[in-house]
């Protein structure tokens, strides 16, 4: 007997196209005619999820428990804070375009809470997976051919063989391979047997350190180690031998390609890359202005705006509008860090909140890890992310656009609220 439409709609439909707009999130612009690029694959599908979820709650009806929480509170307060701060915003197109892309993430995120008992999280997972495995074959693409994607702008940086991907540019790539790489680990240590997704999953891990390399993200490079150190120390005993083994087994392979020079001088030059950009994390060097110089006055510029603006914030969307004038010492107008951008454009209070919700999550994911749930890994890889995106979003200029920060935290929220035990999850 068929089921009636409205518990299909919510069982299977929405979760249906849920996927699609996960999926079509890591492929973002690219995904579009370029004479339309503004509507790309992720918003149609994202426009057809907000119907379906209009027509849900039309027939089943809103359940007010699953948003009575912390998160849903913080995320729509703050989203009526940033509507709030129109009434001193200086430039109120730059204000209304943050506001769209702030309130548009939150209601994802709320989303994948809201309907987590009919989200599977091996579908996540795949997705997951299969984004990252082209990613990488692109990024390779890219690297051998000097060629990029319409959407990229590394030509405009006039760098050579850099990789971005579907990414604007190699900033916001590294920053993806960081927080997406524990979510890979995952299939390396869970699966005892040298199945199908384990070799790939192995695979693109290995891969994706050169191109991580070549993106010249110094502060992803940080994420990087770090997010390693994190998961190997929440993961399990078990699945800790698992990893090391396979880690050795990779520091095998590179000493012996090096070892026999059949790596043709690549891993060395790779090494001095490290090393260069490394030291030039203690580069402030006033003469020449260099990165790091940049990133101080941007930071010492912005707070103080804030401290003009009474720590209540400049305004959605208004650091980039204060920072044009002093664009001649800075270069650079976004603000280069996700956490000095909320702080400055949404201000100090907003700002506390924000820091005490992301450690509100990592709490509830370290809860779910000692629990009787099947997401125990999910949520150690969510904690791995977490801690590198501390480090990671220092390095991109606009965070508030990038899918992949709001997804991460979408993912977590539903592993706090998805109720799946080991012994077997409810069927819906």
């Amino acid at each position: 007997m068929n089921k009636p439409f409205h518990l299909r709609l919510k069982q299977e439909y929405l979760p249906f196209f849920i996927y699609l707009t996960f999926l079509a999130s890591f492929f973002g612009s690219t995904l579009a005619y370029p004479r339309l690029s503004y509507l790309f694959l992720y918003r149609i599908f994202l426009g057809f999820l907000f119907v379906l979820i209009c027509i849900d709650i039309i027939l089943n009806r809103v359940e007010v428990k699953r948003f009575l929480n912390f998160s849903s509170y913080f995320l729509v307060g703050w989203s009526a804070y940033s509507l709030l701060s129109f009434l001193w915003a200086q430039d109120i197109k730059s204000a209304l375009r943050d506001q769209v892309f702030l309130t548009v993430n939150i209601v994802v995120i709320l989303i994948f809470m809201y309907y987590s008992n009919y989200i599977r999280w091996n579908v996540l997972e795949n997705i997951i997976l299969f984004s990252y495995v082209v990613n990488i074959l692109v990024g390779y693409w890219e690297v051998i051919t000097d060629k990029h994607l319409w959407t990229s702008k590394i030509p405009l940086y006039n760098l050579h063989r850099t990789p971005s991907t579907f990414f604007a540019n190699p900033n916001d790539f590294a920053t993806y391979l960081v927080l997406y790489l524990p979510f890979i680990l995952n299939f390396i240590v869970r699966e005892k047997l040298l199945t199908l997704k384990k070799i790939v999953a192995l695979t693109v891990t290995l891969l994706s350190v050169p191109l991580l390399i070549l993106t010249t993200s110094r502060a992803n490079y940080i994420g990087f180690v770090l997010a390693l150190i994190v998961y190997f120390l929440l993961i399990n005993n078990s699945e800790r031998r698992e990893y090391l083994k396979h880690a050795f087994v990779i520091f095998l392979f590179l000493i012996v390609l090096i070892g026999f020079k059949l790596d043709f001088g690549f891993l060395s030059k790779i090494g001095g890359m490290i090393a260069t950009q490394l030291s030039s994390l203690s580069d402030f060097s006033t003469s020449s202005l260099t990165s790091n110089v940049r990133r101080e006055l941007l930071i010492v510029y912005g707070l103080s705006f804030l401290y003009d603006y009474l720590f209540l914030g400049v305004g959605a969307g208004n650091s980039r509008v204060l920072m044009e004038k002093v664009r001649q010492y800075t270069v650079n107008v976004e603000l280069h860090n996700w956490f000095l951008d909320v702080l400055v454009c949404y201000g100090l209070i907003v700002f506390a909140l924000y820091v005490i919700w992301i450690f509100y999550v990592i709490y509830k994911l370290l809860h779910v890890k000692g629990s009787n749930n099947k997401l125990k890994l999910p949520a150690v890889s969510t904690i791995a992310s977490l801690a590198a995106f501390g480090i990671s979003s220092i390095s991109s200029s606009k965070m508030i656009e990038m899918r992949i920060m709001w997804f991460l935290f979408a993912l977590a929220l539903f592993i706090i609220t998805s109720p799946q035990e080991d012994k077997g999850e409810p069927e819906n």
